[in-house]
């Protein structure tokens, strides 16, 4: 099966392709013989996108212009991945991603798979060299996020563990961490021991009591210093030659990012 974030440029039967109209309407679409995409905009018949190239405008039967584009990484969290749990939005991912260093080759803890968004993200940095190691307390998730990892080809770079890592993880030396859990505080020695001297942590923490509570325990360890906390706001611009203005809603809190890098204990 090609892999639904295949960078080839013709279209063929078993990849995957993103149908555009506009910011609205955005269909994602496996490639198989007899499909058809139908919308308020008219039918696209599959077939008749065969051997075009990515990018290619197709016509609906009501004469309606769309894309076929290349899907992105963003498109299937979007739209793409089964969500059995609240995830950590890509607004707040992004950023992650970056304070945490990532690149290929680095060996990242996570902890609360869930639905298995932020694992994609994960080892989608990662790879080829890198590796995620997760770990969740349930394992009806397991089975949905191992699935969704399948989908997007991304299953290789992943082991994902029934667990509560408040009990203590497998690995050792690993360069970076992602805790999504109730109770992170609980988990700090076990975090604190998996991890590299100076490797960034970052946790996802849903309420200001929460927060609080997680600071006041990384004070006391010690063993955590260049702690910030913050949370991300996002809001879009509408565009249209009419008028650009700012969206009328927008996605406000979702919850707050603590990050954190191990040190060395004084007298270790």
């Amino acid at each position: 099966m090609t892999s639904m974030l295949s960078r080839r440029n013709t279209i063929e039967y078993g990849r995957e392709v993103l149908i555009y109209f506009d910011s609205r309407r955005k269909f994602l679409v496996r490639v198989e013989q007899g499909k058809k995409v139908a919308s308020d905009k008219g039918v696209i018949l599959i077939d008749d996108i065969i051997k075009k190239e990515i990018g290619s405008q197709v016509v609906t039967t009501l004469n309606v212009k769309a894309w076929i584009l290349q899907p992105l990484l963003i498109d299937y969290l979007e739209r793409g991945i089964k969500r059995v749990t609240q995830i950590i939005y890509p607004k707040d991912l992004g950023f992650i991603v970056l304070m945490l260093g990532l690149e290929p080759g680095c060996k990242v803890l996570e902890a609360g798979v869930g639905s298995g968004n932020t694992t994609a993200v994960l080892a989608y940095f990662v790879k080829p060299q890198g590796h995620v190691f997760g770990y969740e307390s349930r394992k009806e998730f397991i089975e949905v996020a191992k699935s969704n990892l399948m989908k997007l080809g991304l299953d290789k770079y992943v082991t994902i563990k029934h667990g509560d890592i408040k009990k203590g993880v497998d690995e050792k030396d690993l360069d970076a961490a992602i805790i999504d859990i109730p109770d992170p505080w609980e988990a700090l020695d076990t975090i604190y021991t998996a991890l590299k001297p100076s490797a960034p942590i970052a946790f996802f923490i849903p309420t200001m009591q929460q927060l609080i509570r997680l600071f006041e325990a990384m004070d006391e360890h010690k063993g955590f210093v260049d702690v910030r906390a913050c949370e991300i706001l996002l809001r879009e611009i509408e565009l249209s030659r009419k008028s650009i203005r700012p969206a009328t809603y927008m996605v406000g809190h979702t919850g707050f990012i603590l990050f954190a890098r191990k040190v060395i204990k004084s007298g270790q």
